[in-house]
């Protein structure tokens, strides 16, 4: 008999508020992947550093080296803080007082924001659209940046926010039911 799903959000009732702590989902493929992949990426990275600051003993530095030099390293930045997602991510999010703040810790390029709760409407739980990668699988839609997923969903003014980082729908419909029981939510 199959097991049924705990989820993965941690729920933490406080007095005037909640916290939900969601970790990462972790990618296993990618895991692995990376970090073979940043291994090549450090010796590359090591050689074209030495040719450009002339500690090869070529001589002058080439211009193409310099500027491949520059693409490298950011593609090195954006694969690393895939890695750092997929290991120590997690998405805390509070809610009290009126204001939910979403605080994507483990994320890079980390973000912090706060929204006043009487701005937020449509409070909503939906699965992110997976895409095909023509190979018989699929993937979600931002392997990039990965913390810019979310199952739960609101409007803000004209923009929609999301949270929860590749969670069931089953499991944001739950989240969602506690945050309204509880009158944090319309």
């Amino acid at each position: 008999m199959e097991i049924p799903y705990t989820g993965r959000a941690i729920i933490n009732d406080n007095y005037d508020g909640m916290e939900i702590i969601i970790p990462a989902k972790k990618n296993w493929f990618v895991l692995v992947f990376l970090c073979f992949w940043l291994c090549g990426w450090v010796v590359g990275e090591t050689f074209a550093i030495r040719e450009v600051t002339g500690l090869g003993g070529h001589g002058a530095p080439d211009g193409f080296l310099t500027i491949w030099l520059c693409g490298w390293t950011v593609g090195g930045v954006f694969a690393f803080s895939t890695l750092w997602w997929n290991i120590a991510g997690k998405e805390i999010i509070n809610i009290q007082q009126g204001v939910l703040t979403i605080n994507k810790k483990g994320a890079i390029f980390k973000r912090l924001k706060s929204y006043d709760l009487n701005q937020a409407k449509n409070f909503r739980a939906l699965e992110d659209p997976d895409i095909n990668n023509g190979f018989g699988r699929s993937r979600q839609a931002s392997l990039l940046n990965p913390a810019c997923n979310g199952t739960i969903k609101f409007d803000y003014g004209m923009e929609t926010v999301k949270f929860g980082d590749k969670l069931y729908q089953a499991e944001g419909d739950h989240i969602l039911g506690r945050l309204r029981a509880k009158k944090l939510i319309s």
